[in-house]
């Protein structure tokens, strides 16, 4: 494959969320870093060297081409299942609010599932390739990769970290659906997970009160309720151009979490609507770069992987602006590229550098349109009977 200039667009988009971020997390947590730590910078330099690192991976992982994860997708696979095995092993897992999602290594701590989304993506995106001519066969193209998904989702549920297996799914689910899987097999799949999506949703008593509370938070407002209210409380007051940045009130100690997955909170309080509509313009516009990005890749496994990655972004910040604005019920769901956390920031870039490569080897529409009337194969998306073409 020949390679070319990468897309400047898709840079700019995420330098500049990235830059937001930090703003954004000193103003958020310069109140609490200097009441627990002594340091108003405290939360902030600790996020700008993992903002270094992850730009310095982004760049690396931006030259490496992307076929080479299909060639070792075997790896990836059991390396990310591994890492969710580790969750559980004393020593190793660390326990936080009640989950064991976090793996700590000396002063470095991680959530395998982060990783384990981006590999479920590349091993979809590598298989639907593989069987693209058995696709519209159930037990032949679909039922082997949906176990193994299967495997992903059921090792985080136990953790328990049910948001990421809903992100995880609908990323790989909509891989299969775009590869050309016959839409009433996934119809049929649907309906068949609904039973057990229920019964995970109804098992604990702690989901339960979540899904109670989201209907009415005010039923508790100093227990399971309160996250949602304070949230409530700083995106009204903001109204249209918002208090300035800095003025929140919300994040001296009455927000929990302002500086991680309730931060766009902070940024409507602060920046108001005009400001909160620019950052929700700003992910829009890294989706549609994302979808051109893919419907120009030269082959097939690049088109699914990059529209993998852009479903994975785009669940993960629906999921956290729907918390944030008591759509949904409370879940530690981070904002991309924007929430403080190293970890979260670093597998942003990993995946988003794995989808500035896919857009250094892209053919342009018009390329693709005479390449395809000469008969070359490799550059058409793949199809099947009961499919849509991409």
């Amino acid at each position: 494959m020949s390679r070319g200039k990468p897309d400047f667009w898709l840079m700019f988009i995420i330098f500049l969320l990235t830059g937001f971020g930090l703003v954004m997390v000193f103003s958020a947590s310069y109140y609490e870093g200097l009441v627990k730590h002594g340091d108003s910078y405290y939360y902030f330099k600790r996020q700008l060297i993992w903002a270094l690192g992850s730009v310095l991976l982004f760049f690396v992982i931006s030259n490496i081409p992307y076929t080479i994860y299909r060639k070792y997708v075997g790896a990836i696979l059991l390396g990310s299942l591994a890492l969710l095995v580790l969750v559980f092993i004393p020593r190793l897992g660390m326990n936080v609010n009640g989950a064991t999602r976090w793996i700590q290594l000396g002063p470095i701590g991680f959530q395998p599932s982060e990783l384990a989304k981006l590999g479920a993506i590349i091993y979809t995106a590598s298989i639907m390739v593989k069987k693209r001519e058995s696709l519209h066969h159930f037990k032949q193209g679909l039922l082997p990769p949906l176990i193994v998904l299967g495997l992903f989702c059921g090792l985080i549920v136990l953790e328990p970290h049910f948001s990421s297996t809903v992100i995880l799914l609908g990323s790989c689910l909509t891989i299969i659906f775009c590869a050309g899987a016959r839409f009433k097999h996934l119809l049929l799949l649907g309906a068949a997970g609904i039973p057990f999506i229920v019964w995970i949703m109804t098992s604990e008593d702690y989901r339960v009160m979540r899904l109670l509370i989201f209907r009415n938070p005010w039923k508790d407002p100093s227990g399971d309720g309160f996250q949602t209210i304070q949230s409530l409380f700083a995106i009204g007051p903001g109204g249209l151009l918002g208090k300035g940045l800095g003025n929140s009130i919300q994040k001296l100690a009455y927000l929990p979490m302002s500086q991680t997955d309730f931060i766009f909170a902070i940024i409507a309080e602060e920046l108001g609507f005009i400001g909160g509509t620019l950052l929700i313009l700003l992910y829009i516009a890294f989706v549609i770069r994302g979808i051109r990005i893919a419907l120009q890749a030269p082959d097939s496994f690049g088109m699914l992987l990059g529209i993998g990655i852009v479903t994975m972004f785009s669940l993960q910040t629906l999921f956290n602006l729907g918390v944030v604005t008591a759509m949904l019920p409370v879940t530690g769901v981070p904002l991309p590229f924007i929430s403080y956390g190293g970890s979260s920031l670093l597998m942003c870039m990993l995946a988003a550098g794995i989808l500035l490569n896919i857009s250094r080897h892209r053919v342009p529409q018009t390329s693709q349109k005479q390449s395809e009337r000469k008969g070359a194969r490799h550059l058409r998306p793949i199809t099947s009977p009961g499919s849509f073409r991409i």
